[in-house]
């Protein structure tokens, strides 16, 4: 897959991340070699957008697991507990294996319910500042 200035704005690519790619004078570039490039510089949240945006629908799901993953021991051991965030974990693989529109909704609860009313908030604002024209 190319990434061009049109890849960018179909997939509403901030505006500073659009300016650096017309800086760069880049016409067309690998999402592999532009990820590489992110992460070098330490653009992590970008490389995590292109990523996010790059996938299929399903392999995005499977991101988000091995990205839960990968701190759910940091979770758990707060918070022993609470099982929810491991569960909306294992509701995403079931959706994986059978994509069901009942896993689907399961895992969609799930997942909501792991979320904190303080990341809710967080998240939430942050939508709210990607809309256009508000």
């Amino acid at each position: 897959m190319k990434i061009t200035m049109k890849w960018l704005e179909k997939k509403g690519a901030c505006s500073g991340a659009r300016e650096e790619f017309e800086t760069r004078k880049m016409k067309s570039i690998g999402v592999k070699e532009l990820c590489t490039l992110l992460v070098n510089e330490n653009k992590l949240d970008w490389c995590n957008w292109l990523v996010s945006r790059s996938l299929t629908r399903m392999d995005c799901i499977r991101y988000a697991i091995y990205a839960a993953e990968q701190v759910i021991d940091i979770f758990e051991k707060k918070y022993p507990d609470d099982k929810r965030p491991r569960e909306a974990i294992e509701a995403a693989k079931k959706y994986l294996k059978n994509p069901s529109k009942k896993n689907k909704d399961a895992a969609s609860a799930a997942a909501y319910d792991a979320a904190s009313d303080a990341m809710r908030i967080k998240i939430l604002k942050h939508g709210i500042g990607l809309i256009k024209g508000a």
